[in-house]
């Protein structure tokens, strides 16, 4: 069940990456402005990326703390 539900996460996470690097919200960032010296639309995609990638990490993190938790409950068990 826990990979199921890992592996609808996982199609989340992957629509949340689509919807926010797509053309209406890129398009909104994509002014010719500057933040700190910094185009806002370059921040706007690394800002995205960071995130997409720690909620992987974290998402896959949590996953694999399941299995360790499963093999060391049933190396005790037996």
């Amino acid at each position: 069940m826990s990979n199921k539900r890992n592996h609808e996460r996982l199609i989340a996470l992957f629509l949340l990456g689509a919807l926010v690097l797509n053309y209406p919200l890129l398009h909104l960032f994509g002014a010719a402005s500057l933040w700190l010296g910094i185009p806002v639309l370059y921040l706007y995609l690394f800002i995205c990326w960071l995130v997409l990638i720690v909620l992987m990490a974290l998402l896959m993190e949590g996953h694999r703390g399941g299995e360790r938790d499963t093999l060391h409950t049933n190396h005790r068990g037996g």
